[in-house]
């Protein structure tokens, strides 16, 4: 199990435990109550020599939180709000490190049970039988040489439909609304540590991630072979969704050709939504 460390009172140091002897150290999680925002926190420490790679930082609830394109991140107590420190490493040190890091994660809520599938370029949904929600949400940034994934996940709170953006292509979901049959409902302290030791197991015992990542995330990958609407800026797209790139990008099917894409927002093209 990961190791936490409630965060200190002031004045105090922050010794991160090493690895016992003959032991490999493992993934060590710094719990918060309310902060600005996970990723600046988790910057903070890294910057005091505090979080190593495969560290994090948990929070209870945020009052900056961000997601893509800076888009305030609705934080309250009760979901998951976390920023992991990742390898500068093969597949993460190129921008197939938010697919791989989705793929990660959601193999991981995999293991517990939930249907959890990649939407492209860094969301993960509940597939299910009234059709995919939105779960989680990945934003990565890289600071001197410090690569964090801020990772939100919704257990007992998931924005309301009108608390949505006008162009969002999901409603979304939590995890509390879809239990797992027989299991209680996890809370975030909890499930976060479950997660956190699944992905740093997953990822020491897969020799070959930078080889296997992308068969294994197509597998994954949400609305696959359906005509979807790619929207990058002002520009919007339509084709068939292909598959994945090796680097981390979107294969479209358009007029014939397969077209190659690294950024923008996904939703199902109105000819069949």
């Amino acid at each position: 199990m990961s190791s936490v460390c409630h965060s200190p009172e002031r004045g105090e140091s922050a010794p991160v435990p090493a690895a016992s002897a003959g032991f490999a150290r493992q993934p060590f999680v710094w719990r918060f109550g309310e902060v600005s925002s996970s990723l600046d926190v988790a910057f903070l420490l890294a910057g005091r020599g505090w979080l190593e790679v495969w560290d994090s930082v948990q929070a209870v609830s945020q009052t900056s939180g961000r997601g893509q394109l800076r888009r305030h991140w609705v934080s309250p107590p009760g979901n998951i709000y976390a920023a992991l420190r990742l390898p500068l490493l093969p597949p993460f040190d190129g921008t197939a490190a938010a697919p791989v890091t989705g793929l990660l994660l959601a193999c991981a809520l995999r293991a517990g049970g939930w249907p959890v599938l990649l939407k492209w370029p860094n969301d993960l949904v509940l597939s299910l039988p009234e059709g995919p929600r939105k779960l989680a949400g990945i934003l990565l940034e890289e600071r001197g040489g410090v690569l964090l994934a801020g990772i939100g996940v919704n257990v007992s709170f998931a924005p309301p439909d009108n608390a949505l953006r006008a162009e969002a292509a999901l409603r979304a979901a939590s995890l509390d609304r879809h239990p797992v049959p027989g299991r209680p409902a996890p809370l975030a302290e909890e499930l976060w540590q479950r997660l956190v030791k699944h992905v740093h197991s997953a990822y020491n015992n897969c020799h070959s991630l930078s080889d296997q990542w992308k068969i294994q995330a197509e597998q994954l990958l949400l609305w696959r072979g359906w005509d979807v609407e790619l929207i990058d800026g002002d520009r919007s797209v339509r084709g068939r969704l292909e598959g994945l790139t090796p680097a981390g990008g979107l294969r479209l099917l358009r007029n014939g050709r397969c077209e190659e894409w690294l950024s923008g927002s996904l939703r199902l093209s109105e000819r069949l939504s």
